[in-house]
């Protein structure tokens, strides 16, 4: 599949560390409770060594066949950098400088590049955002999740309302006029009007951009064997769909684009990083459990602390594992669809043709027309996208293409 290499790429490091890890996460973390957490020092200077060896860590996805045989680019051209985790927002000042002067010797960073980095409430410390933005960063992306103790509790936050209100205060005092906002909807216990109210006080700090996520129970996750032990109760689907509604009807009132399906943003600040995975731009990933593509060729970094501090320095390249392509031709055309459909506004065939290298619409007619009949999806002549039924059931329309 063909990736939008005319574009510059974005760049995404992870970072693993986090003040506590919460009860629902099963992304690759480890909070001050676990005993990895005293590695942070250890893997900064790692992810030093693995940016400073791009060259060899990406001409490994380049010898296995990137872009029809084609290498990345010596210097890669970038315009968006996200900084992610964990919460980045721990890292010392001179960690921060250190990581965006290493990307800076590496890529052909823009001077108008778009960087973000992730805050929690409880690091949103005044030394450490001022380090940040010294170093670069000009957009943060601060995980609220909720304004309600009684949610924040169960979500198994190390903040409450009250340090979520003046964290956004102090990212606005700072000076930073790129803020997104996180929060949650489907919690155990929670009702619509539970929700409404949460986002009535989201609303009240006018952030530049928004991001809402359902709840997922992620197996092997403590909120999962709960569910099952019936210590939580999740909302229905009824419920949840409610909430989502409520989201689109009340942003779109405030003034915010709804441009994919857990994002909204006021005119012209979508986040530049997260649309280049939605639009297959290139995007470099450092760091355990990231994930990019380069050429066309995805790739993931292994969920292996130890073993990323082993070979970072050494043997980067045993640190990439590219994703070979779905051998049927339908779950490869299937995966392209679920991908463009997250653009709220759609996404044209010709561009889907360009990705998928055969006549798309074709190859899915049957489909197509169903689920217009069924009023999931419009589709024209040109473009395909999404109804607002059809984005209240995303996941099951995704589903009819595989």
């Amino acid at each position: 599949m063909e990736s939008s290499a005319a574009e510059p790429a974005g760049i995404y490091v992870h970072w693993p560390f986090c003040a506590r890890k919460c009860p629902y996460c099963d992304f690759f973390t480890f909070g001050r409770e676990h005993p990895d957490f005293a590695k942070s020092s250890g893997f900064a200077n790692a992810l030093l060594a693995e940016i400073q060896n791009t060259s060899v860590v990406f001409g490994a996805i380049g010898a296995s066949g990137c872009g029809q045989g084609a290498r990345p680019k010596a210097v890669p051209e970038a315009d968006t950098l996200y900084l992610g985790g964990g919460t980045p927002s721990l890292m010392e000042p001179d960690q921060i400088a250190a990581v965006m002067q290493s990307l800076g010797e590496a890529f052909a960073l823009s001077p108008e590049a778009e960087i973000t980095m992730e805050v929690n409430p409880t690091a949103a410390d005044i030394e450490r955002l001022q380090g940040a933005i010294t170093a670069g960063v000009n957009r943060v992306s601060l995980g609220c999740q909720s304004f309600d103790d009684r949610f924040l509790t169960l979500l198994g936050r190390d903040h409450d309302a009250a340090m979520g209100r003046r964290a956004v205060e102090k990212v606005r005092a700072l000076g930073f006029e790129n803020v997104s906002l996180d929060i949650m909807f489907g919690l155990p216990g929670q009702t619509p009007a539970d929700f409404e109210r949460d986002l009535s006080t989201l609303l009240e700090f006018e952030p530049e951009h928004i991001s809402a996520y359902g709840l997922t129970l992620h197996s092997g996750t403590p909120f999962k064997r709960w569910e099952a032990d019936g210590r939580i109760l999740m909302p229905g689907d009824e419920p949840t769909a409610r909430m989502y509604e409520t989201l689109m009807d009340r942003l779109g009132e405030a003034g915010y684009a709804h441009y994919e399906i857990s994002n909204w943003a006021r005119p012209g600040l979508a986040s530049r990083h997260n649309s280049k995975y939605w639009s297959k731009c290139d995007v470099y990933a450092f760091g355990p459990s990231a994930h990019g593509v380069v050429g066309g060729r995805r790739y993931s970094k292994p969920r292996d602390l130890d073993g990323f501090l082993n070979l970072a320095a050494t043997r980067p390249d045993r640190l990439v594992e590219v994703e070979q392509p779905p051998g049927e031709e339908r779950t490869r055309l299937a995966e392209v669809m679920m991908l463009a459909l997250r653009r709220v506004p759609g996404v044209e065939w010709s561009e889907l043709d360009r990705w998928s290298g055969r006549s798309i619409r074709e190859f899915y007619d049957n489909e197509v027309g169903r689920l217009c009949e069924g009023g999931m999806i419009e589709a024209d002549e040109k473009a395909i996208r999404l109804t607002r039924r059809g984005l209240l059931v995303a996941d099951r329309v995704m589903e009819e293409f595989f």
